[in-house]
């Protein structure tokens, strides 16, 4: 494999030309993928998701773990990262021309990688570690493998997260504009048209219209004339698809063109993870959170601060006053080019300027501090945690079962936030004793469901600093996690003689710590909390085998409680 793959480099090196334009200047020319073909993303640069914006490219893995994964260029080992959640388990490469490379979701690491980084592990007696490695530590040359793919982190299967990134401001690049031998000849599709409008301060509205195609262009399905007057803003529910990949993917650019003037449009060729939460602005979240659609907004809301934009009048809103037709064209786009057209009209006619503007509500500025205050409810929202101006609402509610304090209302979820708002609610009959394990909690309706959000008792009031709005009320937690063996039976013979594996759980406040001892010395569990489960892989240059050991397992919770493993083990 290692020959094949020496002479695919070979063959990529040679014909890198072939794929659309040449690489960025001052970047390197060759870079090679980072796995063998056949290549397929599962995910692409820029690509919606939650809070976040796609910063790398998801190669499939052909749905298992273990698959060679090849360093892109001549450079060195410049950081390794461990966590439970995000990459999992990551190596970044540092290369000439001021670039890195980043390699995600990793089941292991090049042997000599694995035994340095186990080392720091061990010393400082932690599973979660972010390395900076020393520059001549580890050299690496093109196509030498560095790791082994995997699913760890936060990855929804196997794949293997690959990124670029500029050294200097680590700001990821899009990996497509490096035309990697992924052929792609497939416009964007467009889906659906949004059209909105701004009735009063703090408050939108919008309808949703279904496109379809012919005459190869996108139109609205009947071919409407659009009734408009007023502020307007539209947005597009696109996305994007590449050859032999059947994953939904995002559009690279959109333009939004009134009567031959472009208005407003968007690029994304690189983003800052400072920036990334944006995205929940650049998205429709309201249309996301009720039904899974993805729309891009082609207007800025004014505390939104990406720096992707390409055009940008107004915010991209057209204020219509006047009794014409006015033709609409919306041009979505992918990293190759490919490009998709939708054009439609709208009629505009004056607005009644006899009709209320102010809706009555209590406004809530994105610019400054908002503060609101009701019996059972101390709120703040600082300035920046809002994208627009918000007409606020609240209601206080009954109790819900097993809460300490009425439920509070704080306008919906489907309002999104950049910054965490401070949430203190007053509990009701809570027990002196109990107040260091009490915590707030969102309530999903209508079963009533609680997830905690956290959040300590200070001074009469639990409080806590949730990055949602939505229904909050006060619960304890003095259950400890469960602790569940999966490898040991009996608490004496393991059925897996290579791994120590434990399902570990906690029914409200989280898993907060969780410490294992073998002989009294700390063992190396990782955790995967997208399973729940705790690993241990025998490591005979630590534990002597041929003997009986004694282990224990302590997992703590958010609130303190705890629960203790214990057993012996023959080895």
């Amino acid at each position: 494999m290692k020959q094949f793959h020496s002479l695919f480099v070979l063959v990529l090196t040679m014909t890198f030309q072939v794929y659309g334009q040449a690489p960025p200047p001052d970047k390197p020319q060759k870079l090679i993928p980072p796995i063998d073909p056949p290549l397929s993303l599962s995910g692409n640069f820029g690509e919606l998701r939650p809070n976040h914006f796609h910063s790398g490219l998801d190669f499939r893995t052909r749905g298992h773990t273990g698959l060679p994964v090849y360093a892109a260029a001549d450079g060195y080992v410049a950081r390794v990262a461990i966590t439970p959640t995000g990459y999992g388990r990551a190596v970044y490469i540092n290369h000439a021309n001021g670039i890195t490379t980043v390699y995600g979701h990793l089941e292991s690491l090049m042997p000599k990688l694995d035994r340095y980084v186990k080392n720091i592990q061990y010393k400082r007696e932690q599973f979660s570690v972010n390395l900076e490695i020393p520059r001549d530590s580890f050299p690496v040359k093109q196509g030498e493998i560095i790791a082994w793919s995997g699913n760890a982190g936060s990855s929804g299967g196997p794949h293997l997260h690959f990124e670029i990134r500029d050294t200097q401001t680590q700001r990821p690049q899009n990996g497509l504009k490096w035309h990697f031998p992924i052929t792609d000849n497939i416009p964007p599709k467009m889906i659906s048209l949004y059209a909105y409008s701004f009735p009063s301060r703090g408050v939108y509205d919008h309808q949703r219209y279904s496109t379809v195609y012919y005459s190869s262009e996108y139109h609205v399905k009947g071919n409407p004339v659009l009734q408009v007057s007023g502020p307007t803003a539209f947005g597009i529910q696109a996305v994007d698809y590449l050859n032999a990949s059947w994953s939904k993917c995002g559009i690279y650019s959109a333009e939004l063109v009134v009567d031959q003037d472009t208005i407003f449009g968007f690029q994304i060729s690189d983003i800052s993870f400072t920036e990334t939460r944006y995205v929940n602005s650049l998205a429709d979240y309201a249309e996301r959170e009720r039904y899974g659609r993805w729309v891009h907004r082609l207007y800025r809301q004014p505390g939104n601060k990406l720096d992707i934009y390409t055009e940008d009048k107004n915010n991209g809103i057209i204020n219509f006053t006047d009794d014409k037709t006015h033709d609409i064209k919306v041009i979505a786009a992918d990293a190759y080019g490919n490009k998709s057209v939708l054009e439609f009209q709208v009629k505009s006619t004056p607005p009644d300027s006899t009709k209320r503007q102010y809706n009555g509500a209590r406004i809530f500025s994105y610019q400054k501090d908002n503060y609101f205050q009701a019996d059972n409810l101390k709120l703040k929202v600082p300035a920046g945690a809002l994208y627009d101006d918000l007409a606020f609402h609240f209601e206080e509610g009954d109790t819900p079962n097993g809460c300490y304090a009425p439920i509070q209302k704080i306008d919906n979820k489907y309002t999104p936030l950049q910054k965490a708002i401070r949430v203190a609610i007053k509990p009701e009959s809570l027990p002196d004793s109990l107040e260091n394990k009490a915590l707030l909690v969102t309530i999903d309706d209508p079963d009533e469901q609680m997830w905690s959000v956290g959040g300590e008792y200070e001074n009469g009031w639990v409080v806590g600093y949730p990055r949602n709005f939505g229904n909050f009320s006060v619960a304890i937690d003095t259950v400890p996690p469960t602790i569940h063996a999966l490898s040991i039976q009996n608490g004496k013979t393991l059925i897996d003689p290579q791994h120590l594996r434990f399902r570990i759980k906690d029914d409200l406040s989280g898993i907060d710590k969780y410490r294992g001892e073998i002989d009294g010395k700390w063992a190396l569990f990782a955790y995967d909390p997208k399973f729940s489960l705790l690993t241990y892989t025998i490591d005979p240059l630590r534990l002597e085998t041929g003997k009986t050991h004694q282990l224990q397992l302590k997992v703590t919770d958010a609130k303190g409680n705890q629960s203790v493993y214990s057993a012996t083990f023959y080895k």
